[in-house]
């Protein structure tokens, strides 16, 4: 049975990152756990003084129950699946703190969430919570843009620079959805130097060897630019439905999703992104 945690807020966002879910999903045994994180609206000094420890009790007991009524209205609205299961959980705190706790205590394997993607060069592509918990957890997350529609990935990209020594067991979760979903794995190196290293071709051996099964394709791209060169890679082939990439990728990773000022990439729009986590991190 597969442990799938799907934070919501009740935005359309999050509801559209969970029917992705359920969609993608709908043949694999799941048991989704449905997490909304509440917290009290800041009060300044003096309104905290005016409300009594009861007062502010009574306010969170009311926030919990609300909270609880709309994931149960939510489960009721998703279609039935014989394969799949839901929990509510609601929870005051911090959101971050509160996905650990149900990453550990639920052990989840996978969080699938919504992000609201980048609205201009100022504005951080993955959103404070996303990033937070890819950053801050061990669990693989797929984030799901705000407009994508769903539809079962096909073709995925894996960006690499092959200076990984990969696990079988780290591939696992990129194995099973390309099975899953009969996909094309496109393994995308991008340099700026005509030959790969020896380490460098060692572990491209290994990663294809782990991919001997799945259909994939190499290509390496004369761009040293990885933002520039991963945009149009998908834009040239125009039917990429999800990147997927390792964590432990830090200077991919962070130039492309966390600096204060992010390029306007295109496919930062529409096209889900399945972040895995190194095991051996």
């Amino acid at each position: 049975m597969k442990k799938i945690l799907l934070p919501t807020d009740f935005s359309p966002i999050s509801i559209n990152a969970i029917q992705y879910a359920t969609r993608l999903f709908k043949d694999i045994p799941c048991t989704f756990y449905m997490l909304n994180v509440f917290r009290i609206p800041y009060l300044t000094n003096e309104e905290l003084m005016d409300q009594n420890a009861s007062n502010l009790a009574l306010v969170e007991d009311e926030m919990y129950e609300n909270s609880r009524k709309e994931i149960e209205k939510l489960i009721e609205g998703i279609p039935q699946n014989e394969n799949h299961s839901f929990e509510a959980i609601t929870d005051y705190n911090l959101f971050s703190l509160a996905v650990e706790q149900v990453v550990k205590e639920k052990d989840i394997e996978l969080i699938i969430m919504g992000t609201k993607g980048a609205s201009g060069a100022k504005e951080i592509f993955m959103g404070s919570n996303a990033s937070d918990v890819i950053m801050r957890n061990s669990c693989h997350v797929i984030a799901v843009p705000e407009h994508n529609e769903f539809k079962p990935p096909k073709e995925l990209v894996f960006p690499t620079d092959y200076l990984i020594d990969y696990d079988f067991n780290d591939l696992v979760p990129l194995v099973n959805l390309a099975e899953l979903n009969d996909a094309i794995v496109r393994i995308v190196h991008f340099s700026d130097k005509d030959e790969l290293s020896e380490t460098q071709m060692r572990n491209k051996r290994k990663l294809e060897s782990y991919l001997v099964n799945v259909q994939h394709s190499c290509h390496t791209l004369s761009n040293s630019d990885f933002e520039e060169g991963l945009n149009c890679f998908t834009q040239s082939r125009g039917n990429i439905d999800m990147i997927v990439i390792m964590a432990r990728h830090y200077n991919f990773f962070e130039r492309l999703f966390f600096k204060p000022k992010v390029r306007a990439l295109s496919f930062h729009a529409k096209i889900p992104l399945f972040v895995m986590h190194h095991l051996n991190d």
